[in-house]
């Protein structure tokens, strides 16, 4: 049965002649609950049900009807699994058709209780609505949330990019006990005097600016500068981090803003515009609009329209066969507070509901066995969800965990961080149209998840997405800057075993897609567009990264928990042990299969695949089509044609002129780990000492050979006979140019083991061009330089030469090496990717080429259907 016909079919039962209860605000919880004598409260209603229940055996399905209208509630609908229903016969609370049951948690305010305060601030005693032992950090005027006071005030017409105060560099040096997550110093200019230091919050973007932590304020010193927290922050604070602080009376200083003072309970607020009569000021108490706890079956809330909760609007916990669709939520939640969450259970659906304006996530969803891999079966599909995480940065549109779990033709946009963020085994991700996220943060993608366990998120489909305009935002010396540092879609660290297929990526701020050590994934089929830095990126790890030493254990107890379970024998390539995963090259990143995808973009300066600690023989590329709109394909692998011209170092003559024991002229250190050390040359053989030191930057033997003239785009090949005293011993070499001011620039380390005997080596490298963007303008020159990792002996080189050498072609290199074996560069023809249209032409050459297949874009998305919000 096709996905949307199923969805219909689960809320069919909800159509057939059922027992009814009338609610309105107009109601009265006395009157029979007709529709001529409605009742006033759900919470009656259920209770009328139960009643019922007690008295008479479930024969029907019992419908409860919400009529038109504002419902204020305070108390939370609670339902157990004595309010159940059956298969055959459910029990639904939903609208009158083409009616908006609004239910309201936020108590308002008496517009006759404010008076003057100072200037345009107005005040009101509050203490009638109970919110003492409430963290408030919400204020509606007429629906809309205010700013709680704050500085730097909000900028409301730039209100993501501007408006931030920064922590500026710390004093140095700084003392010996600085504590890095519970102390930082302001700059003078931001130096505040607040009479309650302790009720000021701090929302700072520490340390990477992953996200956000709104942290209490213990103290603020004017003299020193330094201020301290009450706990520790989760990260360091940093320089550059943006902040802004909040909740002090100090700070009302703008129309729009607001503050509660707890004490007294007085509310303080400045409107945009003089209050009048029809004016609603509200406060969000709610902590729920609807709890449904374990055991709960058959139920369906359908239609209703919540607004102004403290909490997440809908909680669904360890309950069966529960729909929630329809339902337009908004502008509730406070820092852990979002829209729907169902967690535990199975077969439990979310669907149409229109989600916006929330603390949190708009959707959170779990449940399933994944050392069973039973699933939950629990599903998000076909909800439009956007402007959520007003509070909490790092809340995605839709959280994904579990077992079995789907998230289906949903529209997400305008996320702080990401649209689905996901975790654990046979998801599915499939149709969805997600754009313009991670617009807050950094380092995210509109797609995420991660596999530190070895195990995550194995069997996931990812199919037929339409992601776009992944933003990215830093933050450094300069501010602010976006896009920046984020992918489309973000395998992040050790993830395995994705079906990517057939999605479209477009316009991510550094790749379309990210394989951070990801493994044993298929992607294909899919169509990839103007990465913002570079298009594709494999990112591997190697034996001595810290991430895998870090995440080890994790990896073999994920592993261990599941290796003899035969449910997992049928995932890709599982039988891997953790334990040999590091494979005899040195890398460990496998088993991944990227082919029969199109690669567009227009820049001529960005790479086409950026490889790190990944090969050809653990890792398929093959059989795509790449088009960079006619310029050369740049792919990082770099190789040199035949030597071009005379050697440039005429090492020979050099030593002739050196005396012995003395260092060749233009010979020089770029670390030096022990001052006594010295380059030597005697007999034609120069003799470098390996050693390291106590300072951290400077703690092995680094030595440049001499500096030549910066030709843009010029490809050279040393050669030389090397040799150690030592048994073994690594060394590397790069190509490299530095300028002060200005900075460093250096080829990939090209690695060599030297032994006792005489070998000879080659390296080759390639200078920028201009036109890309490795170039600089402070490039002048430029050398040869040697790594010895190693704590002793000596490294000795003789014969050495360097030439010009005729540059190789860039695509024709990649391939020399392994990759895009059957692959083409052609252009795809698009018939318009510049506006979005991500179709084939009909004379496209990708069938042809690469057996690709049109992507179903008119089926990705929203569908209409009668249980959509309106």
């Amino acid at each position: 049965m096709p996905f949307r016909l199923l969805l219909a079919f689960l809320l069919l039962p909800t159509l057939l002649p059922a027992l009814e209860l009338h609610v309105a605000p107009t109601g009265n919880d006395s009157a029979p609950g007709t529709r001529e004598a409605p009742l006033a409260t759900l919470t009656v209603a259920r209770d009328k049900i139960r009643q019922h229940r007690k008295d008479t055996p479930l024969t029907k399905p019992i419908t409860v009807w919400l009529h038109h209208g504002t419902y204020e509630t305070s108390t939370t609908l609670t339902l157990e699994a004595q309010d159940s229903g059956t298969a055959e016969f459910p029990i639904t609370y939903r609208a009158v058709e083409n009616a908006s049951p609004i239910f309201i948690g936020a108590p308002k305010v008496d517009f006759k209780t404010f008076t003057p305060h100072q200037g345009e601030i107005l005040k009101a005693d509050v203490s009638a609505l109970g919110l003492k032992d409430i963290t408030i950090r919400q204020l509606l005027h007429n629906g809309q949330r205010q700013t709680l006071a704050r500085y730097p005030n909000r900028d409301a017409a730039d209100p993501l990019y501007r408006g931030w105060a920064f922590i500026p560099e710390l004093p140095d040096p700084l003392p010996e006990n600085h504590q890095w997550k519970l102390e930082t110093y302001l700059a003078p200019a931001d130096i505040r005097q607040w009479a309650h230091p302790e009720d000021v919050e701090i929302d700072i973007y520490a340390q990477y600016g992953w996200w956000n932590w709104v942290m209490s304020v213990k103290s603020l010193d004017s003299k020193t500068r330094k201020l301290t927290l009450a706990k520790p922050c989760g990260y360091d604070l940093h320089p550059h981090n943006r902040y802004y602080f909040q909740n002090a009376l100090e700070e009302l200083d703008a129309p729009g803003e607001w503050f509660l003072d707890k004490r007294t309970q007085t509310l303080y607020y400045w409107p945009e515009k003089p209050l009048g009569h029809g004016d609603e000021i509200r406060i969000p108490k709610l902590t729920h609009f609807v709890k449904i706890a374990s055991g709960t079956q058959h139920i369906t809330l359908r239609g209703l329209h919540l607004t102004g909760s403290n909490g997440t609007a809908i909680v669904v916990e360890n309950a069966q066969n529960i729909t929630i669709a329809g339902n337009n939520i908004h502008h509730s939640g406070n820092f852990t507070g979002g829209g729907i969450s169902l967690h535990g259970g199975k077969n439990n659906l979310a669907t149409g509901n229109h989600l916006s304006h929330l603390g949190a996530s708009g959707i959170s969803l779990g449940g399933g066995d994944r050392i069973t891999l039973s699933p939950a079966n629990n599903i998000a599909d076909n909800n439009h969800i956007h402007h959520i995480g007003i509070f909490n940065k790092n809340a995605p549109g839709i959280s994904l965990y579990g077992v079995g779990n789907k998230v289906t033709h949903n529209l997400i946009h305008h996320t702080p961080r990401m649209a689905v963020q996901f975790s654990g085994n046979n998801l599915t991700i499939d149709y969805n149209h997600l754009h313009h996220t991670v617009q807050e943060t950094q380092d995210g993608g509109a797609v995420y998840t991660g596999g530190r366990d070895w195990i995550s998120s194995r069997g996931t489909s990812l199919r037929y997405n339409l992601i776009h305009d992944t933003i990215g935002v830093g933050q450094g010396k300069d501010g602010l800057h976006w896009p920046h540092f984020t992918w489309g879609i973000y395998m992040d660290d050790n993830a395995a075993g994705l079906d990517i297929i057939g999605n479209i990526v477009a316009r991510s701020a550094r790749a379309s897609l990210h394989l951070h050590n990801g493994r044993d994934h298929l992607i294909e089929n899919n169509l990839f567009v103007d990465g913002g830095e570079r298009q594709i990126e494999f990112n591997g790890w190697n034996k001595d990264h810290r991430f895998f030493d870090n995440h080890y254990k994790t990896m073999l107890a994920g592993w261990d928990s599941i290796k003899d379970r035969p449910e997992w024998k049928s995932m890709r390539n599982i039988e891997l042990d953790p334990r040999n995963a590091l494979r005899e090259d040195g890398t460990i990143m496998s088993g991944n299969i990227f082919r029969r995808n199109i690669i567009a973009w227009n820049e001529p300066t960005l790479r086409y695949l950026d490889l790190r600690h990944c090969t050809p023989k653990h890792n398929t590329v093959e059989s795509n089509l790449v088009w960079n709109s006619g310029h050369t394909i740049l792919t990082g692998v770099n190789k040199t044609g035949p030597d071009i011209g005379p050697d440039i170092l005429n090492t020979q003559q050099l030593l002739t002129d050196t005396p012995p024991g003395k260092t060749p002229k233009g010979w020089g250190w770029n670390h030096k780990p022990l001052p006594e050390l010295q380059i030597t040359a005697t007999d034609g053989i120069i003799t470098v000492p390996a050693a390291t030191g106590p300072d951290p930057k400077n703690a092995k033997s680094v030595i440049h050979l001499p500096t030549q003239p910066f030709k843009p785009g010029t490809s050279y090949r040393a050669r030389l006979k090397v040799r150690s005293t030592e048994p073994t011993t690594t060394i590397g070499f790069h190509y490299g140019s530095y300028a002060s001011p200005g900075g460093y620039w250096s080829t990939g380390e090209q690695k060599f083991t030297a032994t006792p005997e005489w070998q000879d080596i080659e390296i080759s490298g390639n200078l920028p061009a201009e036109n890309t963007p490795a170039y600089k303008s402070w490039m002048k020159t430029f050398w040869l330089r040697l790594d010895i990792h190693a704590e002793k002996g000596q490294i000795q080189m003789k014969d050495i030469t360097l030439k010009q050498a005729a540059p190789a072609s860039n695509w024709e290199a990649w391939q020399s090496e392994g990759w895009d074996k059957n692959s083409h560069v052609a252009d795809p023809r698009l018939v318009s990717k510049d506006s979005d249209d991500f179709r084939l032409n009909p004379d496209s050459p990708a069938p042809k080429l690469i057996n690709f297949e049109p992507v179903p874009i008119e089926k990705i998305g929203l569908y209409p259907s009668e249980f959509r919000a309106n």
